[in-house]
């Protein structure tokens, strides 16, 4: 199963999904909820957290691990991650603290580091570059390498 099919299907569940160092974090929309993960750099790791039931009900939950074995099964090559970008101000003068960094809940951005962690999303895929409501213009992309640098 291909990333991008694998994300319409969450979306579709109404469930959110995010990169982060170790895979994809899928979240319930409505409350938050982290309800599983699901490795995107190593072949059949994955884990539904104890209480999803109580955010998603049995049969979503059913649902879910269907949906998480198809993708966690398929062999990496051919889930074809998606490409990122690091997003630089090459005016900001401080050196390697020159990177859009748009936090996660809320959305604010900052300047800092590279470094992604769970409060900021420092990598961007091409979408979600085109789908910022400011100027990127300026801003030089450096591709994320696949080891995540």
């Amino acid at each position: 199963m291909e990333t991008v099919e694998f994300k319409a299907i969450l979306e579709e569940m109404d469930l959110a999904v995010r990169e982060s160092t170790k895979g994809f974090l899928i979240t319930e929309d409505e409350s938050c909820c982290d309800v599983a993960t699901v490795s995107n750099r190593c072949e059949n790791v994955m884990c539904i957290v104890d209480d999803a039931h109580v955010a998603l009900g049995r049969s979503a939950v059913t649902e879910l691990f269907e949906l998480l074995t198809a993708y966690a099964s398929t062999p990496l090559d051919k889930c074809e991650p998606e490409r990122k970008w690091y997003l630089r101000d090459p005016v900001k003068s401080c050196k390697g603290d020159n990177y859009l960094n748009i936090m996660f809940e809320g959305g604010y951005r900052i300047w800092s580091n590279e470094r992604e962690n769970s409060i900021y999303q420092t990598q961007f895929t091409r979408a979600e570059i085109e789908a910022f409501t400011f100027p990127t213009e300026h801003l030089i992309e450096d591709e994320v390498k696949p080891d995540g640098r």
